[in-house]
């Protein structure tokens, strides 16, 4: 068995349940995508002025015109996949009245000339709420996140059965 030398830090350490690498839930049923081709481009860049070549990720959806068209700094330049579909339920703070939220929202970005080395290559950026991200997540990282939050679903669920079976019984007596 593969052991984590005890000197790295924590972050390192395998939680109890998760000491073997996660097997990704959406592993047998994933869809098989066309492969596309790359865009390369060139735009000058900021302030050198050189001309500088790139190449998108897969399937970015940026088109980058501007990025093209003007000189631009390089820490600006970034690729991204399409999002997955909008999840949106209505979510209150603080007491105010609820309003439609976006949840969950997940796309795999790459930001070549990032001073990052972890987001110079593709990463799943996993938005929980409007603004409120989890960090750059590698295909691990990502699979870990998953495997939490289908844990936290099973609880929800026998949150869900309590309630209907409380339900079910007729309204408590305050």
């Amino acid at each position: 068995m593969n052991a984590t030398p005890a000197e790295l830090p924590s972050v390192f350490h395998p939680e109890p349940k998760l000491a073997a690498v996660p097997t990704q839930p959406s592993a047998k049923n994933r869809e098989t995508l066309p492969a596309l081709a790359p865009r390369t481009w060139t735009f000058i860049a900021r302030p050198s002025g050189q001309l500088e070549t790139v190449t998108c990720l897969p399937g970015c959806v940026v088109p980058h015109d501007r990025d093209r068209e003007t000189p631009t700094f390089r820490d600006d330049i970034w690729c991204m996949t399409d999002d997955v579909e909008d999840l949106w339920l209505p979510v209150s703070t603080g007491g105010q009245k609820p309003e439609e939220d976006r949840l969950l929202s997940c796309t795999i970005r790459q930001d070549p000339f990032d001073k990052d080395m972890a987001k110079r290559v593709p990463h799943a950026v996993l938005e929980i709420m409007e603004d409120s991200f989890i960090q750059p997540l590698d295909p691990d990282g990502l699979a870990t996140v998953i495997l939490k939050l289908e844990g936290q679903l099973q609880q929800i669920r026998k949150v869900h059965a309590q309630l209907t079976a409380l339900r079910e019984q007729g309204r408590v007596e305050l």
